[in-house]
C-alpha cells in the first residue's frame, strides 16, 4: 500500500478506486494513528477551503512564469541536441550500409570477372534465363465471379443456384423483435439451421 501520508490525501480527495478506498478504510479501523492522520487532514482541508482567494504579487507570478518558460526551453534544447545526434547517428548507419552493399555488389562482379570460370557466367545466364521465363502468381482459391466481372465460370447456372439458396437462408429482423426504426430499413441475417 502506499505510505500513509500520500494514502491520506489521496483518500481525502476522492482519487482512489472503489477497491484501494475499501482496503485504505479497512486500515484505518486497524490503525487508530492513521485515523487521526485523516480526520485532522480533513478539518485541515475544510479550513483551507473557508479561506478567501487572494491574488498573488505580479513580481510573484513573473518570477514563476520566468523559471517556467526557462526550465521549458532547456528541455526543448536538450530534446533538439538528442534529435540532431540521433539523426546524424542514422544517418553515418545508412551511408556506412549503403558504401558496404555497393561495395559488395562490385567486388562480387569484379571477382566473377576475374576468375573468369566457365561455371560463374553459365550459373549466371542460366539464373536470368530463369528469371526470364518465372510464371506469375496465381490465385487457387475458388473464387465464385458475377456478371460484369473478369472471366466468366463455365457453371454459371450452379452460381445462381447457391446465390439463390443463399438468400432463402435470410430473415427479416424487424419481423421477429417488433422494433420498426423510423427510416424503415431492411436488415438480412443468416440463420443457422
Amino acid at each position: 500500500m502506499l505510505n500513509s501520508e500520500e494514502g491520506c490525501i489521496r483518500y481525502l480527495m476522492r482519487e482512489m478506486d472503489p477497491a484501494e478506498e475499501i482496503e485504505f478504510e479497512r486500515a484505518m479501523m486497524k490503525d487508530q494513528n492513521l485515523l487521526i492522520e485523516v480526520e485532522s487532514l480533513r478539518k485541515t482541508y475544510q479550513k483551507l477551503g473557508k479561506l478567501p482567494l487572494t491574488t498573488p504579487p505580479q513580481n510573484l507570478v513573473d518570477e514563476i512564469t520566468n523559471n517556467a518558460v526557462g526550465e521549458q526551453r532547456k528541455r526543448i534544447n536538450k530534446n533538439n541536441k538528442f534529435l540532431q545526434t540521433l539523426t546524424k547517428a542514422v544517418a553515418s548507419i545508412a551511408a556506412a550500409v549503403l558504401v558496404i552493399s555497393v561495395g559488395t555488389h562490385f567486388y562480387g562482379a569484379t571477382s566473377a570477372e576475374e576468375n573468369n570460370q566457365p561455371g560463374t557466367v553459365e550459373a549466371t545466364s542460366q539464373s536470368s534465363v530463369a528469371n526470364t521465363i518465372s510464371q506469375p502468381w496465381v490465385d487457387r482459391n475458388e473464387v465464385i465471379e458475377f456478371a460484369g466481372t473478369s472471366v466468366q465460370n463455365q457453371n454459371t447456372t450452379e452460381v445462381e443456384n447457391d446465390r439463390l439458396e443463399s438468400f432463402e437462408k435470410l430473415r427479416l429482423v424487424n419481423s421477429e423483435t417488433g422494433f420498426s426504426p423510423p427510416n424503415r430499413k431492411v436488415v438480412l441475417t443468416s440463420t443457422s439451421n
